[in-house]
């Protein structure tokens, strides 16, 4: 074979792009703590002659990693489990191996066996992801791993694996299966420093609103056969809000009291002006949803075979039925999330609940306890001001003002020695790695390579957002490293094998076209 055959299936952008961002991290490393430094290219070294040892095993196998990935999955639980027996503390969490010097986290590793087991369930089964069954199965394949690390218990780690539905939305899940645990997390978190009844009025009007559009502009039967379905739930929604209205104003005082701690503002929830509001606007928001159910009723009185109210047949009938169970059920579950989060958020440590309360509150107010990392964070980051004070010249990093400033916290560094410049590069060089992985992705042939392309390429940006997020006052603290640039060993191991899985995969199946 030709030497410019063998060269011809590597993808050279991203292999350069991903040797300039761990150099750029090694550098930034090094100027937080030299030891670590030298440490962090010794990893990287290790992690590139791992990935040389997968090149060699796979040798002309091109179904290497499809074939052996039940095997890599198992010894990624296995791993998780052993960690729970005799794994040693760190941080609170009992997530790491401790062999000496070394300290292995396999939870790094846990995603990429995850994510390749998945891939060859989606390839080689009758894989149909609106098939709730076949989805309950993958789930199952996620949960094992997802609930071993919460016993750690390590949030992050977890957070991570939800990049996973990124890639399985590529390969056909419904994106309302991912868009609506997104709702009920975002009314979770306002729920907790909002009351509730406004939060649920909020969210009742937006879905009102959109359905109204969809309906006005859209002239596709089943579409408007969903709006009608999601309109009778909204009305439902509204009758069941007024009604807990009258069930609230109708506690005795001493219910009220005990029952008051649910909510942030005690004395306002229970006060006639939200009580009367929320009626209000329940009411109106009921006549709205009502109101294009009876007009087309009246409407289509002659042509009654098309009324939404009468007896249906066929696929607009289930349509029709099946949006009304679905909204049904959806706000609901909206109605009680907002009601209990208060009560799960006051179940948590003190210190969660701070890392929660520095977003609505800001840093200053926990400078002494949850909000101190971030406070000097964002202090470093700001002086740093456009060009940075020049590498290895920053004063807050010397003065040791911000913990886990080499692993965590290292974007706090390029603030503040390369200034807005610096770290603006460094994002875009990240947003074109990641955009790069995400395009080889799309051009593989097979559902096994193209979904472990999108999965590695999921966890990066999962990794990448949250971490600049976290750092700067977006996101609470919950120890996502940076890709790449974070001190240890496991992290950098894991991107780099995960990666290098993925452009073996590429350059083997590049190879057999040519």
């Amino acid at each position: 074979m030709s030497q410019s055959r063998l060269l011809k299936g590597i993808d050279w952008t991203t292999l350069i792009l991903g040797f300039l961002i761990a150099a750029f991290g090694i550098m930034n490393v090094y100027s937080v703590n030299p030891d670590l430094g030298v440490k962090q290219v010794i990893w990287f070294g290790l992690g590139i002659f791992m990935v040389l040892v997968l090149i060699i095993l796979s040798g002309n196998n091109r179904n290497f990693f499809e074939i052996y990935s039940p095997v890599i999955y198992i010894i990624s639980v296995l791993l998780l489990v052993g960690v729970l027996i005799i794994g040693k503390e760190i941080n609170g969490a009992k997530a790491w191996y401790r062999f000496g010097p070394l300290s292995l986290q396999p939870a790094e590793f846990a995603k990429i066996g995850t994510a390749l087991l998945i891939a060859n369930f989606i390839n080689h089964s009758n894989a149909n992801l609106k098939d709730f069954s076949f989805i309950g199965k993958i789930l199952i394949i996620i949960g094992i791993p997802v609930v071993l690390i919460l016993l750690q218990p390590d949030l992050g780690s977890v957070i991570i694996f939800c990049s996973l539905s990124i890639a399985l939305y590529r390969e056909g899940l419904n994106p309302w299966i991912i868009i609506a645990p997104i709702i009920l997390l975002i009314i979770f978190l306002i729920s907790i420093v909002q009351i509730p009844f406004y939060v649920l009025l909020f969210f009742g009007f937006t879905i009102l609103a959109i359905a109204l559009t969809i309906l006005s502009f859209n002239y596709n039967q089943n579409v408007i056969d969903v709006m009608h379905g999601i309109l009778v739930g909204l009305s439902i929604f509204f009758i069941v809000l007024i009604a807990a209205c009258y069930s609230v104003q109708n506690l005795s005082e001493d219910t009220r009291e005990s029952f008051g701690y649910l909510f942030p503002m005690r004395s306002l929830f229970f006060s006639e002006p939200i009580l009367f509001n929320t009626v209000l606007f329940g009411l109106i928001g009921f006549f709205i949803s009502i109101t294009p159910l009876l007009i087309l009723k009246l409407t289509q009185q002659k042509e009654i075979n098309n009324s939404p109210f009468k007896s249906q047949s066929g696929l607009a009938a289930n349509v029709f039925s099946f949006s009304i169970i679905v909204s049904i059920i959806l706000l609901f579950f909206t109605i009680a999330i907002s009601f209990i989060s208060p009560i799960i958020f006051e179940k948590l440590p003190k210190h969660q609940k701070e890392r929660v309360m520095v977003l609505y509150e800001g840093e200053a107010k926990y400078r002494d306890t949850s909000g101190y990392n971030l406070l000097y964070a964002k202090t470093a980051i700001g002086s740093g001001e456009l060009y940075g004070k020049g590498y290895n010249q920053g004063t807050i990093k010397k003065g040791r003002f911000v913990p886990e400033q080499q692993t965590d916290y290292i974007f706090t560094t390029v603030g503040e020695e390369w200034g807005f410049v610096g770290s603006a590069s460094l994002v875009i060089v990240y947003a074109i790695f990641v955009a790069r992985l995400f395009y080889l992705s799309e051009a593989q042939k097979s559902r096994f390579a193209r979904f472990y392309g999108y999965a590695v390429s999921s966890v990066l940006f999962f990794h990448f957002f949250i971490n600049i997020a976290m750092v700067v006052g977006l996101f609470p603290t919950v120890g996502i490293p940076l890709p790449f640039f974070s001190y240890g060993g496991s992290s950098l191991w894991g991107f780099t094998i995960m990666i290098g899985i993925f452009l073996i995969i590429h350059y083997k199946n590049s190879q057999s076209l040519i």
